[in-house]
């Protein structure tokens, strides 16, 4: 399986648990669904395309934690573009809400990118071989814009057995782990992928460790990682 890596990394990121609300909480790695669209918005593809060319079927992403999980809450004023409410310049106190929202600080990851179509992966491969992107790329949301890097773009196998795992996995390919002194897990549930009509349709509960060490364990499907003896990754979706 054709296999292309690259570390992407921010001042912050926000991606955001559906689930909240008046005060937005973010999940700590990219969900598949936010990997989609960042690699969707590298190769130029519109919001109405990406879904399609992206889709279960036929793309597969992984994210490896790189800089340890920081999180911070930092308020950030809104202002009312309704009915044209800042035009009409309302008393003081209407137009602004200033609501806190949780960032991950200096956040660094390993993206693990599959797709089936070779001349896809050609393209993505040489892009960002040049440090090249259609769209601006960002972490979540348009103010946390991303910088970027090529690692690699091999063919990696299945492998079994204990193995260190690099990267977050799925709980429900976990057979059998070992948790050594120091290292800790942290499940998160995160939204696979979600249709052009921004209905979630699949989410997956994910494990990894928040400090980016590997954890020893055994899974369903995991692949060989280039140049780690033992090590593996595995995909999201």
């Amino acid at each position: 399986m054709r296999v292309i890596a690259f570390k992407v990394w921010s001042d912050f990121a926000h991606f955001r648990k559906h689930y909240t609300t008046s005060s937005p909480l973010t999940h700590s790695i990219p969900p598949p669904s936010a990997l989609r669209g960042l690699v969707g918005a590298m190769l130029g593809f519109s919001r109405k395309e990406y879904y399609e060319i992206l889709r279960l079927e036929k793309a597969s992403f992984g994210v490896r934690i790189i800089s340890p999980i920081k999180k911070v809450r930092i308020p950030l004023n809104y202002i009312d573009t309704k009915d044209g409410a800042w035009v009409t310049r309302p008393p003081k106190g209407r137009l602004h809400t200033q609501v806190r929202v949780e960032f991950l600080k200096d956040p660094v990851y390993e993206i693990f990118v599959h797709h089936q179509h070779n001349d896809l992966m050609d393209i993505l491969s040489e892009m960002l071989r040049n440090h090249k992107t259609i769209f601006t790329p960002y972490l979540g949301i348009t103010e946390c814009i991303a910088n970027f890097e090529f690692l690699w773009d091999v063919d990696v196998y299945p492998i079994s057995g204990m193995l260190e795992v690099l990267s977050a996995f799925r709980i429900r390919d976990l057979k059998e782990f070992k948790l050594e002194d120091g290292v800790g897990i942290v499940k998160e549930r995160v939204p696979v992928f979600i249709d052009s009509n921004r209905i979630r349709q699949k989410a997956e509960e994910v494990v990894f460790n928040p400090r980016g060490k590997p954890i020893i364990a055994r899974l369903e499907r995991a692949f060989t990682y280039p140049n780690g003896k033992g090590q593996s990754f595995t995909f999201l979706n």
